[in-house]
């Protein structure tokens, strides 16, 4: 019986040779192509995490430097500084937002990917341990960032626009 199988050439005929071989190799070919794009994804996500981290750090080293010279003054004080930001990071938009102090958390900076998905990356202002009055959204399609500082008899009001 096994011997009448292996001779009988009227099971699959060579056109469905051709077709199941060639679905077999858009599968294999497709999920190489999945698992590459996966890889490049995740590499240009960890490369604009590290822009947001990057920008972070920078605002927040202009703000402590503003807030410093502010705290070793007696007199009423206005610093502004503009600093240019990029217009996208890792491909894509996001936006600034400089976040109070209170009594339960440190201010902050928080920078958001645009979309719907997009993630936050946080920096925490820890030279700012009073409450301050601060705030103000900047989206990265301006270029430009502008941090104003004032600090007189009534308190002190951080600013980013």
């Amino acid at each position: 019986m096994l011997r009448s199988l292996i001779k009988n050439e009227n099971a699959v005929s060579i056109q469905i040779g051709y077709v199941l071989n060639l679905l077999v190799l858009i599968i294999f070919t497709g999920g190489i192509i999945t698992a590459f794009y996966l890889y490049a994804d995740s590499s240009s996500q960890q490369a604009a995490r590290a822009g947001f981290t990057d920008t972070g750090s920078e605002i927040a080293r202009d703000i402590t430097n503003m807030y410093l010279i502010s705290a070793n003054s007696k007199d009423n004080v206005s610093i502004n500084v503009t600093r240019n930001i990029p217009l996208t990071i890792g491909g894509k938009g996001y936006s600034i937002t400089l976040n109070p102090a209170s009594q339960n958390s440190l201010a902050s900076i928080d920078i958001k990917e645009g979309g719907f998905y997009g993630y936050t990356v946080r920096t925490t202002l820890n030279s700012i341990i009073d409450p301050v009055d601060a705030g103000g959204v900047v989206y990265s399609g301006s270029g430009e960032l502008n941090i104003r500082l004032e600090k007189n008899t009534s308190g002190t009001s951080l600013w980013i626009n």
